[in-house]
């Protein structure tokens, strides 16, 4: 496994068959001047599947990724791989998922999937097909770094961007190095090439007049339940009920103080736009197994007082369990992928304000802040004497798993940043698109995961009680009618760039987003924006105005699915 120094400001990595060895540290070398046909700001798995697409059309590449590791989310804690629909999934992400399925098959256990509650083991459903180890995934990714032969910055991130008219010509980062190249390639989660380009892009929540959204901006507290269309639309009274906390929870403690987490009201016009972004946390890999628990760790800076909701959730419901206040997935070797679940959670609601837009220092501080939040969360549950024992016993029979992240103390370095910036491109992707205009004729991957989104805030409502809103839950099965993603949504407007292309930030609604922002669909993307740098460099152009039906036969040639019935266009 590669060991990283995350103190070293700049670490460059030249992929050589011969040089590099990924169990070995790598060469810190101050990299002040580089170059390369493409440049891709992001080692996330759609930067390196651009990476991979761009090396296998035998031009250089270069890859900067502003943490310490690569492989984003799908190293990071997405272990359970978000798509009912891997038949829509080709090319080089199903590359990438059958190879680590493949060694998830050689390498697993043969023992029996199960939870332990109350002291009863309880059978759980086995890992699904494309469900792994974070620890796999990221062999997976290295291999494929040290095959290809591409160089690698890790640990800087882009402060300058140097152009000619609409032609991005350099970065510079922050080690003060600069990276020149032909064609960029935005596919960080936060999107900072583009917005320091000056490509147009925007957060948050439009309302639903900017384009005629009806599942957009400020949303009524509702139940978490699937919800039909119509429901959506004409919400009901049912729709609001108390129960989202399944007790009316009074937003206040006893001195009259607004408790921790929870916002002054009014909820505010509804379909109102806000740059209010659905939460973020970090998913952790957690297990039972006692030959590979660790419990969990206090936070430095531990504030019990941040859990005082938590606690009157706790005892609103005697014999809640652990099972109930996080999702927990089976995954291969005995370990869980563990999520936020329900209205008080892993997600730090409320922590991400202003993220995207926020200076560096400013995003440090708010990266810690999540990961306090939710080593307190555990810490809390485990050791807090006002939780009932049954809770901290269970909870306690839990920790996290010492095999992944070894090399940052068993905790993720990429936090889940479900939302970030989305570009103002070409062609903005909406609800219609996802529900109703599915087909395009640029089409290069396909969307099918449900909308949605997390929890964007919780406030007192005009009684006096705690209600959580902004969550999407929108079950309509896009699996049976999946939709088309338009290559125009990875180009700006040519006017602002010529030669940049954004697979992640992409340019689209926030109700789109809530389906697009899967990593295999961010690894399709990846791949097009590989393929559509390369037409771009042969024909000396810019990526928008790039031979559409050339990228689309090239897809199609390299496995990838564009469409139900897939047909070979015309090159």
């Amino acid at each position: 496994m590669l060991k990283r120094n995350v103190q070293i400001s700049a670490i460059l990595i030249v992929a050589t068959a011969c040089s590099l060895d990924l169990s070995a540290d790598p060469v810190s070398v101050h990299a002040s001047a580089l170059d390369a046909d493409v440049v891709i700001y992001g080692g996330t798995p759609a930067g390196l599947s651009a990476a991979t697409a761009v090396v296998r059309g035998h031009r250089s590449v270069i890859v900067v990724e502003p943490t310490s590791s690569i492989g984003g989310m799908i190293t990071g804690g997405i272990a359970i791989t978000d798509t009912d629909t891997p038949q829509l999934v080709g090319g080089i992400a199903r590359e990438f998922f059958e190879e680590v399925s493949a060694i998830e098959r050689r390498t697993s256990s043969s023992r029996q999937v199960s939870m332990v509650f109350h002291g009863v083991k309880i059978p759980w459903s086995q890992p699904a097909g494309w469900d792994l180890e974070p620890k796999v995934a990221r062999q997976v990714f290295e291999r494929w770094l040290q095959q290809q032969k591409y160089q690698l910055v890790l640990n800087e991130r882009v402060v300058a961007v140097t152009k000619s008219r609409a032609k991005i010509l350099s970065i510079r980062l922050t080690d003060g190095s600069t990276v020149s190249g032909k064609v960029f390639i935005d596919a960080s989660y936060e999107g900072d090439l583009m917005a320091k380009a000056g490509v147009s892009s925007t957060f948050g929540r439009e309302s639903s007049q900017e384009y005629g959204e009806s599942l957009t901006g400020v949303r009524l507290p509702h139940f978490v339940r699937n919800y039909t269309e119509e429901e959506y639309a004409t919400p009901t009274e049912e729709y609001t009920h108390q129960g989202q906390f399944g007790a009316d929870l009074r937003a206040r403690d006893e001195r009259g103080h607004l408790l921790w987490g929870v916002e002054a009201g009014p909820l505010g016009d509804l379909g109102s736009g806000d740059d209010r972004l659905q939460a973020y946390c970090y998913r952790l890999i957690a297990t039972q197994r006692t030959d590979l628990k660790l419990a969990w760790p206090k936070p430095s800076h531990y504030e019990k007082a941040h859990y005082e909701l938590l606690l009157h959730y706790i005892e609103a419901h005697p014999g809640i369990t652990f099972a109930r206040l996080v999702h927990l997935g089976p995954i291969p070797n005995g370990k869980w992928d563990l999520n936020a679940s329900g209205p008080f959670s892993t997600d730090f609601i409320g922590g991400n304000k202003g993220f995207p837009a926020a200076s560096y220092s400013d995003r440090d501080h708010m990266l810690n802040a999540h990961k306090e939040y939710e080593q307190g969360f555990f810490w809390f549950l485990a050791h807090d004497p006002r939780v009932p024992q049954h809770l901290r016993e269970e909870v306690n029979s839990w920790g996290l798993a010492k095999d992944e992240w070894m090399d940052s103390n068993h905790w993720p370095v990429q936090l889940y940043i479900r939302e970030g910036r989305r570009m103002l491109g070409a062609y903005v992707v909406t609800e219609k698109d996802i529900l109703q205009d599915k087909t395009k004729d640029d089409s290069i991957g396909m969307g099918s995961y449900m909308l949605d989104s997390h929890w964007v805030r919780r406030f007192e409502d005009e009684h006096g009680s705690v209600k959580v809103e902004g969550f999407l839950d929108m079950t309509i099965d896009l699996s049976r009618s999946p939709y088309e993603i338009p290559y125009r949504a990875i180009t700006p407007k040519e006017e602002e760039s010529d030669n940049l292309l954004v697979p992640v930030c992409l340019s689209a609604s926030h109700v789109a987003i809530c389906t697009i922002r899967m990593e295999p669909v961010y690894m399709i993307l990846g791949q097009a924006a590989g393929d559509a740098a390369l037409l771009a460099l042969q024909s000396v152009g810019s990526v928008q105005q790039i031979n559409i039906a050339a990228l689309r036969h090239k897809l199609v040639a390299e496995g990838q699915i564009m469409s139900v019935s897939q047909k070979s266009p015309k090159p």
